[in-house]
C-alpha cells in the first residue's frame, strides 16, 4: 500500500458512494476518511463486531472489490429512508431491508468504482456481483479470502442534517495502480465534472420510484422538482433495460414443437400496460408507441418501492 495513492483512491471511492446517497436521500453527506491501513484478519474481526453489515461489489473481468462495512442501525435508517418511512431506530435488518439495501449497493457502489475510474481517465468498471450480507468477527478471514489478497482498509465518519455515523471502507490495493500522480495531493488537474444531462422533471420522477418526495423551499412552489446534486459520478454506469410483453411456462416436448407460424400465447391482455426491467427488475409500466417505425415505450407509470422489492424474491 502507498499511503498518498490509496488517500486518493478511498476519497474518490467515498465520494461516489455519498453522491449516490446524497441523491437517494436528499440529504447532503459529509465523509472524513480517519485511517488508512493494509487489512489483515485480526483488524477486519474487530470492526466486524461493531460493523456488522457488508454492502460489496466485485468488479467484472477480475477488476478489483469494494466493500462498505456499517453498522446495522446505520443500515436499518438507510432502507427507511429510501422507502419513504420514518427513519429507523432498531439496530437489526429485515427481509425488506436487505432487498433495499440490495438496490443501495449497486447503486452506490457503482458510483464507487466510477468516481474513481472516471477521474483517473480509464475505462468505468462494470459491477459483476453485489451482496449484503451480515457478518460475524469470526468471518473476518473469510470475508478478506473473497475480497482478494491485498486489501486496503480507510476507516471514515460521515454527517448529514440528522445523521452521524462511521464505517469502514475495503478495496482491491490494486484501484491505487491506476491513481495519476496528478490527483495525488488534492486532486490537482482532475478533468471537470459534465454537468448531469437528466431534467429536473426527469430527476424528480427517478426519486418518486424510491418512495421520496423532495422537501418544499420558501423560494420554490411546493410542486416544483428539485435535482439533487452530484449525479455525475453514476450517469455513465450502463443498465439493460428489457421492456416484457408477457410471460409463459411450457413443457419442453411443447417447446421443440415450434416452427414458422407457431402461436405461443404469453398470458397478456391488449390493454395491459407492459412491464419495463431494468436489469431484470421491475422498474416501471407503459404503453408501446411507435416511434419512425420502430416500437418504443412510452411510461405512465413508476413502480412502488414495495413492489420492485418484491420483483427482488
Amino acid at each position: 500500500m502507498q499511503p498518498a495513492l490509496a488517500r486518493v483512491a478511498a476519497d474518490h471511492l467515498l465520494k461516489g458512494a455519498f453522491d449516490v446517497l446524497d441523491a437517494l436521500l436528499a440529504k447532503s453527506f459529509r465523509f472524513e476518511v480517519t485511517g488508512i491501513e493494509t487489512a489483515d484478519a485480526g483488524m477486519v474481526a474487530e470492526w466486524l463486531a461493531e460493523y456488522a453489515v457488508c454492502l460489496s461489489a466485485r468488479i467484472e473481468n477480475d477488476g478489483g472489490d469494494v466493500a462498505l462495512l456499517l453498522r446495522a442501525a446505520d443500515a436499518a435508517r438507510v432502507a427507511a429512508l429510501v422507502q419513504g418511512g420514518a427513519p429507523s431506530e432498531k439496530d437489526f435488518l429485515t427481509d425488506e431491508d436487505r432487498g433495499v439495501l440490495k438496490e443501495v449497493a449497486e447503486s452506490a457502489l457503482g458510483g464507487a468504482v466510477t468516481c474513481l475510474f472516471e477521474a483517473a481517465g480509464g475505462d468505468t468498471g462494470q459491477l459483476a456481483e453485489t451482496r449484503v450480507e451480515e457478518r460475524l468477527p469470526e468471518d473476518a478471514a473469510t470475508l478478506l479470502s473473497r475480497l482478494g489478497e491485498s486489501i486496503t482498509a480507510a476507516a471514515f465518519s460521515f454527517t448529514a442534517e440528522d445523521m452521524a455515523g462511521s464505517g469502514v471502507l475495503l478495496y482491491s490495493e490494486s484501484f491505487e495502480e491506476i491513481v495519476p500522480p496528478r490527483l495525488v495531493g488534492g486532486g490537482a488537474g482532475a478533468p471537470p465534472t459534465p454537468e448531469p444531462t437528466l431534467s429536473p422533471e426527469e430527476m424528480s420522477d427517478i426519486l418518486s420510484g424510491f418512495g421520496h418526495e423532495p422537501p418544499p423551499s420558501s423560494d420554490r412552489p411546493a410542486s416544483a422538482p428539485i435535482t439533487p446534486p452530484n449525479l455525475d459520478m453514476v450517469m455513465d454506469i450502463r443498465l439493460v433495460a428489457t421492456a416484457r410483453l408477457g410471460r409463459v411456462e411450457m413443457p419442453i416436448g411443447d417447446i421443440l414443437g415450434l416452427g414458422p407460424g407457431s402461436i405461443v400465447e404469453v398470458g397478456h391482455l391488449i390493454d395491459e400496460p407492459v412491464e419495463l426491467l431494468i436489469n431484470d427488475r421491475l422498474i416501471a409500466r407503459g404503453d408501446v408507441v411507435v416511434v419512425d417505425e420502430k416500437f418504443g415505450l412510452r411510461i405512465t407509470e413508476i413502480v412502488s418501492p414495495q413492489e420492485r422489492i418484491k420483483s427482488l424474491r
